[in-house]
C-alpha cells in the first residue's frame, strides 16, 4: 500500500463502525440489559452519567457497573455481565480490516503509511477488543480517550493525534463513522472521509492516493 502523490502519510481510523461493531453503543447496551432481563430506560439514565468519566478512564469498569447495574443485589454476578460486553464485539466490515493489512504490509523505507487507532472506548473494552480482533500489529500507536483523558469530537483529541504522529494536519487522513467526529477533524484541516461503506471508504482513500500496491 503506498501514497501514490506521496502527500498523505499518516492515517487516523477510528475504530467502532469503521473496523468492529461498536464496543458499547445504544445497540450493544440494549442487548446486554435486556439478556438479564433489566429495565433499560433506568440503565440508560445512569449509564448517561458514567459514560463520559468511564469512557475518559476516570473510572474503572467495576466502578462503573457498580452505578449503572450493580447498586442492587442482582442474580448474575459482574463476571457474567462483563463477559456479554465482550461477546458483543464482532467484525464490522472484514474488507476494511483487510485494506488495513495492506497497508501494514513491509513496503520501502521512506514510503510507509502510518496507521493509528482514534477511539473512544474505555480502557477494559479496549484491553479486550485489541488482541481479540488481531488489532495489535495494525496500528502504529492507540489514541484511545480512556488512555488519554479525551473523546472525539474534542479538537484537543485530534491535535493530540498530530503531536504524536508528529505530522501536519495536511498530511493525514481521518477514517470515522460519525459526522460530528469527522467535522471536528475537517476544521483542523485534516483530510477526512465519513464511512459508509468498505467500497466507499476504499474508493476515497484511492483518490487522496492512498492505493493497493
Amino acid at each position: 500500500m503506498t501514497a501514490a502523490n506521496g502527500k498523505i502519510t499518516a492515517t487516523f481510523w477510528d475504530c467502532g463502525g469503521v473496523l468492529l461493531t461498536n464496543g458499547w453503543d445504544h445497540v450493544a447496551r440494549k442487548c446486554v440489559i435486556e439478556h438479564f432481563g433489566l429495565d433499560f430506560d433506568e440503565f440508560e439514565q445512569r449509564h448517561a452519567e458514567q459514560n463520559d468519566p468511564w469512557e475518559r478512564g476516570k473510572i474503572s469498569l467495576q466502578q462503573y457497573l457498580d452505578a449503572t447495574v450493580f447498586y442492587v443485589p442482582r442474580q448474575f454476578t459482574m463476571e457474567q455481565f462483563v463477559s456479554l460486553m465482550q461477546v458483543v464485539s464482532q467484525v464490522l466490515y472484514p474488507a476494511m480490516i483487510d485494506f488495513l493489512r495492506q497497508l501494514r504490509q513491509p513496503c520501502t523505507p521512506g514510503n510507509r503509511i502510518l496507521a493509528y487507532l482514534l477511539s473512544n472506548e474505555s480502557r477494559e473494552l479496549m484491553a479486550y477488543r485489541i488482541p481479540k480482533f488481531g488489532l495489535g500489529p495494525l496500528f502504529d500507536a492507540f489514541l484511545v480517550s480512556a488512555y488519554i483523558g479525551l473523546r472525539k469530537p474534542e479538537p484537543a483529541f485530534f491535535t493530540r493525534a498530530l503531536e504524536i504522529s508528529q505530522r501536519r494536519p495536511e498530511q493525514c487522513v481521518f477514517i470515522d463513522d460519525r459526522e460530528e467526529n469527522v467535522a471536528a477533524a475537517q476544521k483542523l484541516g485534516i483530510h477526512s472521509i465519513r464511512l459508509e461503506s468498505p467500497q466507499q471508504g476504499i474508493a476515497e482513500l484511492g483518490k487522496l492516493g492512498i492505493l493497493a500496491a
